[in-house]
């Protein structure tokens, strides 16, 4: 067993901070020095030293460092999780977007952070739902994550009893229609007409740059992720977002979250004790 020294450690959090935003400190990781042994394993590194160099070179090779991110960030969701946030997509917003630029605009729905697409799927659903109503409804919907073992989950749709819980029973009994079907271990598959609408893709929300891919959304869902990340980030992140997204547009973040300061000029929207920061309707 490699025991890491606190000066290997402090680089190693300061590396990871450096790439993808997370504070270490904030996530729960059980036996550190074994998982970072086993990335040094994998790699085929002998010393501490030449791991953290491997780690070093990330903007040549970011290999090292997305599979310790993948290793460290591994977490857990549920579907319809805070179901009060997707109650105000099918009982306010849609209404209100639709009613207000017609069916010939697509709503375009960002899910930044999502894990291993408990999230993505539940948008997904509560979007089939709404077309059911309205035939000529439009959507895209995307989902990224900076963990590309949880972008490979997601893609696959295969979840057990631990992401089944009794909401999305719920749900599934309020559209009509279910996520998918179990196999014989109890686990569900997503099915594939809810599989293909979601576009998977890799996102790391520390490439400021790289949030282009945001502009022109209308709800951004980034839940319980900023929590990982420090005030600095936080704040340019609610910055992005406010300017990626449409007039009216909202951001859903997790229940124990909220944005810094001033909200950033967003509007605080509380809809059965669920919460939307809303981007004024007449600010471009």
């Amino acid at each position: 067993m490699i025991y890491f020294d606190d000066r290997s450690k402090a680089r190693i959090r300061s590396l990871v901070h450096d790439y993808s935003g997370i504070v270490l400190e904030r996530v729960a990781i059980r036996q550190l020095d074994r998982k970072l042994e086993e990335q040094m394993q994998m790699f085929g590194v002998a010393s501490i030293p030449e791991y953290v160099r491997l780690l070093e070179d990330y903007g040549l090779n970011s290999r090292a460092m997305e599979e310790l991110i993948a290793e460290l960030t591994v977490t857990e969701s549920f579907f319809f999780r805070n179901p009060g946030q997707f109650d105000f997509m099918t009982e306010v917003f849609l209404p209100e977007v639709t009613r207000t630029r017609g069916f010939e605009i697509p709503v375009r729905i960002w899910s930044a952070g999502c894990s291993r697409g408990e999230e993505a799927y539940s948008i997904a659903m509560t979007l089939k739902n709404f077309s059911g109503k309205f035939p000529e409804f439009k959507y895209s919907l995307n989902a990224g994550d900076i963990n590309s073992k949880n972008l490979m989950t997601a893609r696959e749709g295969v979840f057990n009893c631990r992401s089944l819980r009794d909401k999305l029973e719920l749900f599934e009994a309020r559209f009509g229609f279910a996520l998918g079907e179990k196999d014989q271990d109890g686990n569900c598959i997503v099915s594939s007409d809810l599989r293909e609408m979601v576009n998977f893709q890799r996102l790391n929300l520390k490439n400021i740059s790289g949030l282009k891919v945001l502009a022109g959304s209308d709800i951004i869902f980034c839940r319980n992720v900023l929590i990982y990340f420090d005030e600095n980030l936080r704040s340019q992140l609610v910055k992005e977002f406010f300017k990626h997204l449409n007039p009216g547009g909202v951001v859903f973040l997790g229940e124990s979250e909220c944005f810094p300061g001033d909200n950033g000029n967003f509007e605080l929207v509380n809809y059965k004790n669920s919460y939307a920061y809303r981007k004024p309707a007449g600010i471009k």
